[in-house]
This record gives structure tokens, sequence and C-alpha cells, in this order.
């Protein structure tokens, strides 16, 4: 029947659970999703966020369905598919990406997103939250005792082989207090609901929790579709905690205005974007090990202004890599004498090093113990029952029940490669040979209890086109420091969901995640909430400098982009020559075939265009869609994908468009010639399609991008490329006397786009002189040699802090085209005989050297600082 409103009572009244088992097609679904019902009734809160999205979803139109409607289910059930392709889009959009160790080819995927959230009642939130303060408060505890007097482990509270025999417990850490006495400023509890209701934790990390990124671009995808059901759950916000733990970490450091910077890895880390996106909404310096340095037992972060102060380091590296010197001596990615600048108290190391080993699941069995003798308390929130097998009275009461149990590894398996192996899974022979394993070496394996994980709502398009389906998931939560000896709970969490058919939850082996509705009983208004875009909570300090690696990235960047803006016009050219029905002109092809050999579209074993015009095409083409330069020939596609992972090193001083704008032009232009016969007609369509596009990346970066340090490194990377390269394709050409014809001095025009601008100011007539004149000479012409040295020594001279009028010292000695003697120029060219254009030509080679030597010494001094190095802001340090 149909309605022209729908009032809230029966609204509410027709959400039962027949009305979700008909969105799921499947009765069974029912049975499966214990998050979703209580009992036989749809739970609660779940009945909330369905009432909420379909009055939305029925405000939005004139007629209104009843909602237990065929028509009202089918309608929402097509919503809902929408609203799962916005999804899949923001997440495309915004880049978000996740290494998956289980794919062959190892490349970062898409973040895989649920649209359903999962959403936690009160009364179980309430539970988890005072469960988990007590436990971040109590292993806090535990390594104070363990870095220092080690009494529980004199008690035999803690096995000796636990800790110790624990490769990652750090030696060189033993004695050092961190500030505050806080070990742990972020830790991260994995949790399991069972089919009763309960939640077991499952497992804690310690080291460098990952996911508050992700959980951070989960909720601003997925609360802004469901934004009612958001409202009226009264979910409390996340952005409160994240501001908490900033201040805490400032509260930690000794100085009143802390440099905090985030180290990471670097790109090559599978959760990278989170580590991009948390510097950037959190407005900290994101640095690599290489980017900072220790003088006098200071941390200091390499710029290309001089070495600033760090104070404060947000970690994303696994601790044992933090210091070569004193930890693994074989790390590339860490600080040479980190530790003892920590040691010294001159820097905040959150977390603190050494509590890596806490994330071994044996430490769970021995935590209730613990809590017993240190405080006379049991544990609130209860660990899965666990039992270390290198207590021998465990292992012989596990071994016999091994079918009902899994199987971890006591300690570090960073590669990954020991998957938990659950008992009921094996065959009689293979269950024998793990009892043969643990027995030859007990202290290697910990037993837990199989407990059948609580599966929750996704969205599932597979089988009989249902919309509802349910996957096993546990919950990740955090508890943020919030002052000194002070945690919080983040309301919400990171749920991670299991593949289809499987009841391992693994983001790395592909698995999928979902945001975390808490529902608190509290709500806190945000008076800025959290913004769509990658927008900071706080600025960061404006004195400190841009770091030498990101200016570095910027430089190649701008040498990259045009590059590509060169390398895609010079190949239009090319083919367009290829195409045309003009009798070819000997000078012109042989320029043409020297300039493409020599910029990398073709190898220089093609034979010329002159020798096989068909040959030389075909090849050009093929080398055109070359990602990886197998071909020899490092062209379009190649010079593309070196782009887009340079932007990626920098994503965080990027607007979001930028990157996109990159990503998608280079999956277009791959998608182009995924079929291997390209003509050369679709060759010049996708070749003009990218010229668009770089078009737009270059405006965005004029545009979008403030005018400091990093952008006119980007500015000197791109001046010089254009130098390099139009230097030497007008040299070219004079030499091989390719404008000696209409077609050859079209072409070079063309090359350097000005053919507009020629005939505006000369008309028809066409010699040497004026072409040199537009081309080298003219500093109104974006596109012209002079124009372009000169905005080059703008650049630096803003960079260097050089004076006006003043030529920046890395230019004193160079002699660029717009310091050139434009009369001299003109009276070598007045004589009008080819033969006079030798010294032109010797000077524009010159330039090529210039330029090059140039690009060498800008690395020399800003970017691996061989030079004299400066120090910036309080306290001093050796010069490096």
């Amino acid at each position: 029947m149909t309605r022209t409103s729908t009032p809230n009572a029966s609204l509410r009244d027709a959400i039962d659970r027949s009305f979700v088992e008909r969105l799921a097609q499947d009765c069974a679904f029912a049975a499966k999703s214990e998050m979703m019902f209580s009992g036989d009734e749809l739970a609660p809160h779940w009945k909330s966020f369905f009432e909420q999205s379909l009055r939305a979803h029925h405000g939005l139109r004139s007629g209104v369905e009843a909602a237990d409607s065929p028509e009202s289910v089918e309608s929402f059930r097509a919503r809902l598919l929408e609203l799962n392709a916005t999804v899949q889009r923001r997440v495309a959009d915004n880049g978000i990406t996740y290494n998956v160790y289980s794919d062959a080819s190892s490349q970062a995927r898409p973040w895989s997103l649920d649209l359903l959230p999962m959403i936690v009642p009160q009364h179980e939130w309430q539970s988890i939250e005072r469960g988990v303060l007590q436990r971040v408060h109590l292993l806090n505890d535990v390594l104070n005792d363990v870095y220092g007097a080690q009494t529980l482990v004199k008690r035999g509270l803690l096995p000796t082989a636990i800790v110790k025999a624990h490769p990652r417990y750090l030696r060189p850490a033993h004695g050092i207090a961190p500030p505050g006495g806080t070990h742990l400023h972020i830790t991260g509890f994995d949790l399991a609901r069972g089919a009763d209701g309960t939640w077991w934790i499952i497992s804690q990390r310690t080291d460098a929790p990952s996911g508050l990124g992700y959980l951070l671009e989960n909720r601003m995808i997925v609360s802004r579709l469901f934004p009612d059901a958001f409202r009226e759950l009264r979910i409390e916000r996340v952005l409160e905690a994240y501001k908490g733990l900033m201040s805490s970490l400032a509260s930690h450091s000794k100085v009143s205005s802390p440099h905090i910077v985030l180290l990471t890895p670097g790109p090559f880390n599978e959760t990278y974007f989170e580590h991009v996106y948390l510097a950037r909404y959190l407005g900290l310096t994101l640095a690599e090990g290489g980017d900072l340095v220790v003088r006098n037992e200071r941390v200091w972060l390499k710029t290309i202004k001089g070495l600033s102060p760090v104070d404060v380091i947000l970690r994303r590296l696994d601790d044992d890599f933090l210091d070569p010197l004193e930890l693994r001596s074989d790390s590339a990615l860490g600080i040479p004498g980190l530790i003892q600048a920590y040691r010294a108290g001159n820097v905040v190391l959150a977390n603190a090093p050494g509590s890596a080993w806490l994330e071994s699941s044996a430490v769970l069995a021995f935590l209730p113990r613990i809590a017993d003798a240190l405080y006379g308390e049991a544990m609130s929130l209860p660990s899965i029952a666990t039992w270390w097998c290198g207590e021998q009275s465990a292992m012989q009461s596990m071994l016999p029940a091994l079918e009902s149990l899994v199987i971890k590894p006591t300690y570090s398996d960073r590669a990954r490669r020991f998957v938990p192996v659950t008992g009921h899974s094996l065959s009689e022979r293979e269950r024998k040979q793990w009892v043969a394993r643990i027995a030859r070496k007990p202290e290697n394996f910990v037993a837990q209890a199989y407990l059948p994980l609580s599966r929750t709502p996704t969205f599932d398009t597979g089988g009989s086109g249902s919309v509802l389906g349910s996957r096993a998931a546990m919950l990740r939560v955090y508890a943020i420091s919030d002052g000194v000896g002070q945690w919080r709970v983040l309301p919400g969490g990171l749920a991670r969901v299991a593949p289809p058919g499987k009841e391992i939850v693994s983001m790395y082996r592909g698995g999928s995640s979902a945001d975390v509705w808490a529902v608190t009983g509290r709500v806190r208004e945000d008076r800025a909430p959290l913004s769509s875009m990658l927008t900071p909570i706080r600025t960061h300090q404006s004195g400190i400098g841009i770091t030498s690696r990101a200016a570095e990235n910027l430089f190649w960047l701008g040498r990259y982009t045009e590059r590509l803006d060169n390398s895609t016009r010079l190949a239009r050219i090319t083919l367009e020559a290829l195409a045309s029905n003009d009798e070819g002109n000997a000078n012109t092809e042989s320029w043409l075939s020297a300039l493409a050999v020599e910029n990398g579209l073709v190898t220089k074993e093609v034979p010329t265009m002159r020798q096989s015009a068909a040959v030389f095409e075909r090849a050009l083409i093929a080398s055109l869609a070359d990602r990886d330069a197998g071909l020899g020939a490092y062209s379009v596609a190649a010079t593309l994908q070196t782009l887009k992972q340079t932007a990626f090193a920098v994503r965080e001083r990027l607007a979001l468009e930028q990157w996109t704008l990159v990503t998608a032009s280079e999956q277009e232009f791959h998608s182009t010639f995924s079929n291997r016969s390209v003509s050369s007609q679709a060759a010049l369509r996708a070749l003009e399609r990218l010229a668009q596009q770089v078009m737009a990346m270059t405006g965005a970066q004029a545009d979008r991008m403030t005018r400091d340090d990093g952008w006119r490194m980007l500015s000197v990377g791109r001046q010089i490329e254009r130098l390099v390269m139009l230097s030497h394709a007008l040299a070219e050409a004079l030499e091989a006397n390719a404008i000696s014809t209409d077609s050859g001095f079209a072409l070079v025009l063309a090359l350097f786009d000005s053919t507009i601008t020629y005939r505006a100011r000369y008309l028809q007539r066409r010699d040497a002189r004026s072409l040199v004149e537009l081309l080298a000479l003219d500093r109104d012409n974006p596109r012209s040699l002079a124009w372009v040295s000169q905005t080059l020594q703008s650049r630096l001279a803003k960079l260097d802090n050089t004076a006006m009028g003043v030529l920046p010292e890395l230019l004193q000695e160079r002699s660029l085209p717009h310091q050139w003697s434009e009369s001299l120029i003109q009276s070598q060219l007045s004589r009008g005989d080819a033969g006079d254009l030798a010294p032109i030509i010797d000077r524009l080679k010159s330039v090529i050297d210039e330029a090059s030597g140039l690009s060498d010494v800008i690395s020399q001094r800003y970017f691996s600082h061989a030079q004299r190095t400066q120090t910036l802001g309080a306290g001093s340090a050796n010069e490096g």
C-alpha cells in the first residue's frame, strides 16, 4: 500500500527481523549476525540505525511506500548499493591504500572498507572501556618494572624466558626511565566477541600500533553516509582523543612548545598511507630515519635551511630498528645515536623503545596474577584462555586438548610466516606432527582457547543479489595517553573483518575493515568537526623548514612533471609527423629521431624514421605504455609511473586533488594500452588526453601550493628540466638544419609550444634570427630559455635568501641564457649563413652542461648536506 508519509511509529514497527532478512535475502543471515540481533529481535541500536536511514531515504522521495513493503525494501536496497559505490569511489579518490602480503605483486592496493559500521551498544562499550583502561595501566607498570627493578621476574610472576629470551626485549633500554614514567602513549587491543556477547582480549599491540589513520578515514567516509543515524545514536566523535594525544605528547617534553615529528619507515611500508594521513591531520613533520641526525645527544631534523631540533618522536618504526649503534646493526631505517639521546632525556619517544615483547600472546597468560599481585584486583576485561607451553604443567594440560585450541608463536614473527593454526582444522597426522614440534621446543609456542568469532553485519552483493551478509570480525580499540600517568580510550575503533568464508581476521592477508560506532552515553560537541579533507587539527610551527628528503622529492617531482610534459609533447609531434602525408625531410627526420632517442622514447637500436618509418612508429607506440621500461626506453608510461611514486613520497604536501589527478592519469593512460594492438590514432588521442592532464597537474602546482621552500624546490626542478630539454632540442634542430623547411620550422615551434606567439609577432616570416630571438632570448615567453633561466635565478635567490638584484651564489660562476648579451647573439645571427649558427649551437650545448652541473650542486647543498650545515633553533649541533 502506498503512503504519502511514514509516521515514525509505523516505520519503527516495520523494521524488524523480517525486514533485515528481506534485505539479506537469506534467512540464515539472522542466525549468523550475533551483533545485529538480540535473541529473536533486532537489536535496538540496529533498529534505530535502519529507522534513521530509511527516514533519510524516504525524505528524498515524493511518494513513499510502507517500510515493510517489497517495494520499499527494494528501493532501500538500491539506495545501499549507491552508498556502497560512494564508499569505493571515496577510497579510490582519497588514495587510501594498504599493502596486502598475500598479493603476489606485493603492490599497494586500495583499502577495503565496508559500508556498514560495527555498532557497539552502551553497556558493552562501558565494559570494554573500563577493562582497557585497567589493562593499559597494568602494561605500563609492567614495563616500568621490567626495565627497572625487575621484581615481577624475581617473584616468579613473569617467566624470565618470556622477557629476556624474547628478541624484542631491548637490553639497552634497561634503566632508562621515560618522561613521566609513560612507556605507552598509544596501545591497541584486539578484541573478539563471543556468541554470548562477552568481549575477550585476544592480543595487544604495544610497539607501534597501526590503524589510527585508517580509523579516522573510515569515520570520515561512513559517518557522512548515515548522518541521521550517527546523530540519533549519539555516537561520540573521536577528534578530542587525537587532540588529547597531541597535548599529552607535548606535556611529556621538557620544551614548552616542542617540535614533534612522525617517524615512518618510508613509502614501502604497508601502512604508509596512514603515516602521511596522520602527519598531515595532526600537523606533524613526516620524517624518515635519514631525515634525522643526532648531535651532542640531541636529535635534529635535516632541513634545507639547516638542522632543526626535534623534541618528540611519534614513531611508526619498529623499536629494534631505531638505532643501528645500540640495536639492530643492519638497520638502514634508524638514527645512529637515538637511544643515547633518549637515555639523556633529550627526546620523547612514543612509544618508548622496548615494549614489543608485550605483544607476545604468552604474556596474556600471566597478566591476571600480576594484576592481583600489584592491585589486588581481577582483570575486568578477560583475556582469552592462554597457555604458554614453556611451563611444563601448561603444556601437558593443553596437548591432549589441542583439537580445541589455537597454536601461536611465543616470539616475534615479523615475516608473518606463522599463521595461527586451529587445532580442529588439522588432520590426525598433522596434529601428531604439531604435538612433536611443541614437545621439542615448548617455549616457542602458545596455545589459546578457540573462540568462534562473532559475526558482524557487512555489505555483501554476492549471492542472489543480497545486500546484507555477515562475516567474522574482531575489534581493535586504542588507549591513548591523556597526560602524565593518564590514558583515555578512543571512543570507537577499527573493526577488522575476515574475507568471505574465512574465520581468521588479517588485514595483511586480504581482510576488510569497518568503522566502529561506540555508543558511549556521552557526546562532546566538536567545535571543529572532522573535515572530509586532510585538514590539520593544529597549525605546525612555521619556523621549521622543509626536510631535505621532502625537498629532494619535490625537486624531482618538478623534474618528472616537466619531463612528462616534454615527452608527451615530443611523442605527439613525432607521431603526427609520421602520420602526415608530406614527403619526409631528411634533416627533420634526423632531428626527431635523435630527440626520440635522447628523451627515451625509443632505444638507439631502433631504425631511424628515415631508415624505416613503420618500425620506428611501432617501437615508439610500444614504448609509450611500458611502465617498467622493459623495452629499454624510458618513455611516457615509465615517466608517469616514476612521477606517481615521487608524488606518493610527498603526499603530505600535496592537495588531495593533485594526488588524485596523478593516479587517475596513470591508470587512464595504462588502460588505453591494455590492448597490445594500439593504432597511431589511438595513441595520439591518449597523448592528447594526457597532455591535458599534465596541464592540470602543472596548474595545480602553480595555484594550489603555498609559495614556501618546498614549492620553490619543485619549481627549480621544473626549470632545470625544461632548460636541459629545450636547449638540447634547439641545439639539435639548428645543428641538423631542421628549420630549413616550413614543416621542420613549424615542428620546432610546436615543441616549444610557441607557434601562436611566433605567428602573432613575426607573421609568416621564417628565419633563424627570429626563431632564436623568441625561443632563446625572449624573457616574456615562458617557453624561452631566457625566461626559464631568469625564473630559475629568482627561485634560487629566494631559497638562498639572496637580496633582490644580487646573483645567487649557485649561479655566480655560470652563464645562462638570461645573462647572454642580446646584441652579441643578434650580431652572430645577422649574417644569415647557416654555418654561422655554430657559436649559438655551442652556447646551447653549454647550457645543458651548466644546468646539469647546477642540479648536482643543489643536491650537495640542500639534500645530502655535503657542504657546511648551519643549525636552527636553540642549542647547537656539530656541523655535518
